[in-house]
C-alpha cells in the first residue's frame, strides 16, 4: 500500500512537469504570446521545485514524513486545479509556480521512504524500476496531452491533463489516511538489530549542523554538482526533441496530426532507456555484491559509452518531404486521425532508412544514457545516513532542476545563435563530459564515505540497545519501588497496599512480556522472578485479609524487607557521572577540535536532561506517605541529583553557547570554516595541537588572535569548574 501511494505521488510529480510540452503550439495560439517565452511557465515551476524540494527534503528528515506528504499534495492539488481554469499567460504562471511548490516534495519522499523498503543489494534495481517509471509517468503527461487535448472533452483542451492528475492527488492525499510509512532506516544492515526490538525505533534527525556535513561529504559534493551538467542534454532531448521533428523534420505534416507523429517518433528514444533502466539496475546490483565502488564505475562508464551514440542518433535526423507519405485528405476526419498516424510512420521508416539507425543508435545511447540515473541515486541511498537522504535527494534534485530550469531559460537565445534544434541537440551533448570527470571522482570517494557511514550506524545501534536495555532495568526498578511503597501501607492500608501491589504486578507482566519478546534473557528471567513473587505476596496479603487476620500483616511487611531487593537509584547516579565525563572529554579535545567540543557538550546536555527525568520519576510527593528513614535518604538523594543535574545542564548550555561564540568570532574575521576544518583534518591525522598547525600555515596576526581565542576558551573551562562548584 505504501509503495502504490508513493509511487502514484512520483507519477503524478513526473507527469506533471512536462505535460504542457505538447500542447505548446495550442496554448501560443490561446494566449497569442511570442513562442521565445513559451517554455517561461514550465521553467518557472521547474526552478521553484528545485528551491521547495531542499526544504521539503529537509523536513522529511526532520519532521513526520506524513505530514510532509500530505501538505505537498493538498498544494499540488490547488496548483493542477487552478492550472486547468486559468484565462491568461500570467495565470498559467502563477499555477505552475504552485503546482511546482507542491509537487517538490515528491521525490526526496519517494526516495526517503522506498530506500527504507528496500535492502541495500537491491537499490539499483529500485532506481532502475523508478528511472523506468519516471520515463513512463514522463510519457503518460505528454501523451494526455497530446491526445487528449485535442478532443476537447466537456470544453477542456490541454488543460484536461492537470484536470485528471488533481483527481490522481486527491486519491493519494485519500490513502495517506490509512497507511503509516516505514520506520527511517528500516533497511539498514548496521540498524538490523535495532529493528527486531518493536520499541526500539531510529529517532535520529538531522539538525543544520549535520546539513553542512552533508554537503560536505566528498561523494555528496561530486554528484550534487554532477546533477546540473548530467541533466542539461536529457533536458533539452526531452523539451526539444518533439519540436525539433514537428518544427524542422515533420512539418511538411498536416497540422492535425504533426504533434502526435512527433510524439511518437520523439518517444522512440524513451525505449531504450527503459530497457536501459532494467538491465542496468540489475547488472549494477549483481556489481555492487562484489565491490561497492562498482555503481559509480558502472556509472561512469554508461556515460561514456552514451556521448557518442547520441550524437549519432541526432546526427540521423533528416528532414521529410510530403511526396514520399500518403496522401491526406484536407481535412483530415477526426475518425480517421488515428489511422493517418499509423500510415505516416509508417511511410517514414520505410522511405527514409536513416530513421531506423535512429533507432538503433536512439535505443542504445539512451540504454546507456540510463546507467547515469540509476545509479546517482543508489550511490546517494548508500553513502547518507538514514536521516539525510530526505535532504540529500532534495540537493541532487536541487542542482539537477536548476540545471533543466536555466537550459529552459536559455533555450530560446541558444536557437538564435545556432538557428537549429538539431544543432541545439547537439551541443547539448557536450556537458556530460564533466559529468563523467565528476563520475570517475566519486568512484575515489565513494568507499571512504559508505564505510563512515556505516561506522556510525553501528555506533548508533550499540548505543540504542544499550539506552533501552537500560530503560527497561529503570523500569524494574520502579515496579521494585512500588512495591517497597506497598510495603509501608500494609499495617494500616492494607487495601491500599493492594492496589499497589496489582499496580507492580501491571507493569512487572509488561516488562516481562517486552524482554520475551525481544529475546532479552536475563531481563526476562529478572523480571519473571519479580512478577511470581509480586504475585504470591499478593497471594498472601488476600488471604490475610480474607480471614481477618491483621496481627499477621506486619509479617509481610518483614517479608518484603528482607527478601525484595533495594531500589537501585545508583544507575541513574551513574549516568549523571558520565554526562560529566562528556564535558571532560570536550575539555581534552579544545586544543584538537573545538568545533567537535561543541557536539560533545550538546551529548553532555542531553545527558542531564535523561538524568532529570529519570530521577523526577522517583520524587515522592510531599505529604502522599509518611517515609521510613531509607526511604527519606533515598528521597534526599534523587533531590540532590535533580538540582545537580539542572545545575550541571545549565552551566553546560552556557558554556557550550560561550563556546560556540567564540569560534564563529574567529571565523568571521580571520578564518573561514574550511580553513578551519583543513587544519582540524591535520590534527586528527598528526596528533598535532591546532596552534601547532596554524603557527605553521598562517601569518602571526591570525596565530595571536587563535591564541587569544584559546586562551578565552581556556577561561571558560576554568570558569565551569568554578560554577559547578559555587553553592
Amino acid at each position: 500500500m505504501v509503495m502504490n501511494i508513493v509511487l502514484l505521488l512520483f507519477l503524478i510529480s513526473t507527469a506533471s512537469l512536462n505535460m504542457l510540452i505538447p500542447s505548446y503550439s495550442t496554448i501560443i495560439d490561446e494566449f497569442a504570446i511570442s513562442e521565445s517565452v513559451i517554455y517561461l511557465p514550465d521553467s518557472l515551476s521547474v526552478l521553484v521545485t528545485a528551491f521547495v524540494m531542499v526544504l521539503w527534503g529537509y523536513y522529511t528528515d526532520k519532521i513526520d514524513r506524513n505530514k510532509v506528504i500530505n501538505w505537498g499534495a493538498i498544494l499540488s492539488v490547488f496548483g493542477f486545479v487552478f492550472t486547468a481554469l486559468c484565462t491568461n499567460f500570467l495565470q498559467l504562471l502563477i499555477a505552475r509556480i504552485i503546482t511546482g511548490a507542491g509537487m517538490g516534495f515528491a521525490i526526496p519522499v519517494a526516495i526517503s521512504v522506498l530506500s527504507d523498503i528496500v535492502l541495500p543489494e537491491e537499490r539499483s534495481g529500485l532506481f532502475g524500476f523508478l528511472a523506468i517509471f519516471s520515463s513512463v509517468s514522463n510519457g503518460i503527461g505528454q501523451g494526455l496531452s497530446a491526445f487528449l487535448g485535442p478532443l476537447n472533452i466537456f470544453g477542456f483542451g490541454w488543460q484536461i491533463t492537470p484536470l485528471i492528475l488533481s483527481f490522481l492527488a486527491l486519491i493519494a492525499v485519500f490513502q495517506l489516511l490509512f497507511v503509516n510509512l516505514p520506520d527511517v532506516g528500516a533497511k539498514e544492515e548496521s540498524l538490523a538489530n535495532i529493528h527486531e526490538f518493536e520499541e526500539v525505533g531510529y529517532e535520529y534527525k538531522i539538525n543544520q549542523r549535520q546539513l553542512v556535513k552533508l554537503i560536505q561529504k566528498p561523494t555528496n559534493k561530486f554528484l550534487i554538482l554532477n546533477g546540473f551538467f548530467s541533466i542539461i542534454p536529457g533536458t533539452i532531448i526531452i523539451f526539444s526533441l518533439i519540436t525539433t521533428f514537428s518544427r524542422e523534420m515533420l512539418y511538411v505534416l498536416p497540422e492535425n496530426i504533426r504533434t502526435q507523429v512527433s510524439t511518437l517518433m520523439a518517444g522512440v528514444a524513451s525505449f531504450g532507456y527503459i530497457i536501459g533502466s532494467i538491465v542496468l539496475s540489475w547488472y549494477g546490483d549483481l556489481l555492487y555484491k562484489k565491490n561497492r565502488k562498482n555503481r559509480a564505475r558502472l556509472a561512469f562508464i554508461s556515460n561514456i559509452i552514451a556521448i557518442p551514440l547520441c550524437i549519432l542518433m541526432i546526427f540521423e535526423l533528416k528532414p521529410i518531404s510530403l511526396e514520399n507519405m500518403p496522401v491526406y485528405p484536407d481535412p483530415i476526419p477526426t475518425e480517421e486521425i488515428t489511422k493517418f498516424i499509423l500510415l505516416t510512420v509508417s511511410a517514414i521508416f520505410q522511405n527514409y532508412p536513416n530513421y531506423i539507425f535512429y533507432m538503433i543508435f536512439s535505443f542504445f545511447g539512451t540504454f546507456f544514457s540510463a546507467g547515469m540515473v540509476i545509479n546517482k541515486n543508489a550511490v546517494m541511498v548508500d553513502v547518507n545516513l538514514p536521516e539525510h537522504r530526505g535532504t540529500a535527494s532534495s540537493f541532487f534534485q536541487l542542482t539537477e532542476q536548476v540545471g533543466k530550469s536555466v537550459t529552459l531559460m536559455l533555450t530560446s537565445f541558444l536557437l538564435s545563435i545556432v538557428i537549429t534544434y538539431q544543432r541545439l541537440l547537439y551541443i547539448s551533448l557536450i556537458f556530460w563530459i564533466p559529468s563523467a570527470l565528476l563520475w570517475l571522482l566519486t568512484v575515489k570517494a565513494i568507499t571512504k564515505d559508505i564505510d563512515e557511514k556505516n561506522r556510525i550506524l553501528r555506533e548508533r545501534q550499540q548505543m540504542t540497545l544499550i539506552d533501552y536495555i537500560f530503560e527497561i532495568n529503570i523500569e524494574i526498578d520502579r515496579a521494585i519501588q512500588i512495591v517497597h511503597d506497598a510495603k509501608n501501607k500494609i499495617v494500616k492500608e492494607p487495601q491500599n497496599a493492594l492496589k499497589m501491589i496489582d499496580k507492580a504486578i501491571l507493569h512487572l507482566t509488561r516488562i516481562t512480556e517486552n524482554a520475551s519478546r525481544q529475546k532479552i534473557a536475563d531481563l526476562e528471567s529478572h523480571s519473571q522472578n519479580l512478577l511470581d513473587r509480586a504475585k504470591l505476596f499478593r497471594d498472601n496479603l488476600k488471604e490475610l485479609l480474607e480471614l481477618q487476620k491483621f496481627e499477621d500483616l506486619p509479617y509481610l511487611y518483614q517479608l518484603i524487607d528482607e527478601t525484595w531487593e533495594k531500589s537501585d537509584f545508583g544507575k541513574i547516579e551513574v549516568l549523571y557521572e558520565s554526562g560529566y565525563l562528556k564535558v571532560v572529554e570536550a575539555r581534552l579535545h579544545r586544543y584538537y577540535n573545538p568545533i567537535e567540543c561543541i557536539e560533545i557538550l550538546q551529548d553532555a546536555i542531553s545527558i542531564f536532561d535523561k538524568v532529570i527525568r529519570l530521577a523526577s520519576d522517583r520524587v515522592v510527593e510531599e505529604g502522599i506517605k509518611r517515609l521510613t528513614k531509607d526511604e527519606e535518604e533515598l528521597q534526599q538523594r534523587i533531590h540532590n541529583l535533580i538540582i545537580l543535574a539542572q545545575k550541571s545542564k545549565s552551566n553546560t548550555e552556557v558554556l557550550k553557547d560561550k563556546l560556540n561564540s567564540i569560534i564563529h568570532s574567529l571565523l568571521r574575521e580571520d578564518l573561514t570554516m574550511k580553513q578551519l576544518q583543513s587544519v582540524i583534518a591535520l590534527t586528527s591525522e598528526y596528533g598535532l595541537k591546532l596552534e601547532d598547525i596554524i603557527e605553521e600555515s598562517f601569518d602571526k596576526r591570525i596565530l595571536r588572535r587563535f591564541q587569544r581565542a584559546m586562551n578565552q576558551i581556556n577561561n571558560l573551562f576554568r570558569a565551569y569548574d568554578e560554577w559547578q562548584t559555587r553553592e
